[in-house]
C-alpha cells in the first residue's frame, strides 16, 4: 500500500511532489518519533559543517526536523536514488550526491563550496548507516572538507533511529517506521585549529584528524553507541540538559 502510494505520488510536478511527501513525512514523524533536541540554542549563526553518527535512513528526516527553520545542505549516497520510497523521502531535503566508498572529488568541492557560500552542510563521517548502532571509523574526506572551508564544526549525536527505521539490506525501499525514543544531541563547535594536539606526531595525519572529529561525537553518545571511539579521551564533555536547550519535540 505505502509502496503504491508512492509511486502515484512520484508522477506529481517535482515541486508539488517535494511538498506532499514533506507534509506526509512531517505527519508520521510526528506519530511516531518521540525526539527530544539537545544544544540546539547553543549553535553558531553562521555556516557550519555538522558531522553525526549514522544508525537509519530515518536520520536525515529526523535532523531536518531537529534543524529546522535552519536550512542545511546534506550530503547522501547516491544509493538513496535506486527505490522510490527513498528518493522520494531525499527529495524532502536539500541534498549533495556522493557515492560511498570513492573519492568523490565532485561531491567534496560541491560541500566545499556551499559552506565558503555561507551554507551549512551536514555529512555523515562513517560513510554509511552501522548495523551495529556503533560507531564506525570515519572516512578521511570529511577532514579535506573541514580544512578547505574553516568553517565551525558541530559534532551531532543520534540515538533511536535505528528503532525508528530498523535497516534491512534485503529491501531498502521496504524499510517500515516504528514508534521510537528519539535524541538529537548538538555538541560545542570547534575549529580544525583545536584538534592540533591530538593529531601531533600521528603516523596518519589525515586519519587522526577525523579520528579526532569522531571522538567530539562519541563524546556526546551513550557508551553503547560509541563504537571504535569507545574509551577514548573525552574532549568536550557530555552535554547534559542543564547546558543544553530545554528538550523540544520534534
Amino acid at each position: 500500500m505505502l509502496r503504491a502510494l508512492f509511486a502515484l505520488m512520484s508522477l506529481l510536478p517535482r515541486g508539488l511532489r517535494r511538498h506532499v511527501v514533506r507534509a506526509l513525512m512531517h505527519g508520521v514523524w510526528g506519530r511516531l518519533s518521540h525526539a527530544k533536541v539537545y544544544g540546539l540554542k547553543d549553535l553558531p549563526a553562521g555556516p557550519c559543517l555538522f558531522i553525526c553518527n549514522h544508525l537509519s535512513n530515518a536520520d536525515g528526516f529526523t535532523l531536518y526536523r531537529a534543524l529546522r527553520p535552519r536550512n542545511v545542505v546534506f550530503l547522501a549516497g547516491v544509493k538513496l536514488h535506486g527505490t522510490v520510497m527513498t528518493r522520494l523521502a531525499a527529495e524532502t531535503m536539500d541534498t549533495i550526491d556522493i557515492t560511498p566508498n570513492s573519492p568523490d572529488i565532485e561531491a567534496l568541492r560541491r560541500c566545499v563550496e556551499l559552506l565558503k557560500g555561507g551554507q551549512s552542510v551536514l555529512i555523515f563521517p562513517e560513510g554509511g548507516r552501522s548495523r551495529s548502532a556503533g560507531l564506525l571509523q570515519a572516512k578521511k574526506g570529511v577532514g579535506l572538507i573541514a580544512k578547505r572551508a574553516g568553517v565551525p564544526i558541530v559534532p551531532v549525536a543520534l540515538t533511536g533511529t535505528e528503532k525508528l527505521m530498523p535497516i534491512n539490506d534485503s529491501d531498502m525501499g521496504g524499510e517500515r517506521l516504528y514508534h521510537a525514543d528519539v535524541t538529537v544531541t548538538f555538541g560545542p563547535a570547534f575549529r580544525m585549529e583545536d584538534l592540533e594536539p591530538e593529531v601531533s606526531g600521528s603516523t596518519d595525519a589525515r586519519q587522526a584528524l577525523v579520528d579526532a572529529m569522531m571522538r567530539r561525537v562519541a563524546a556526546l553518545l551513550p557508551p553503547e553507541y560509541q563504537g571504535v571511539y569507545a574509551g577514548g579521551p573525552d574532549p568536550v564533555g557530555p552535554v547534559t540538559p542543564s547546558s543544553a536547550a530545554p528538550p523540544s519535540a520534534s
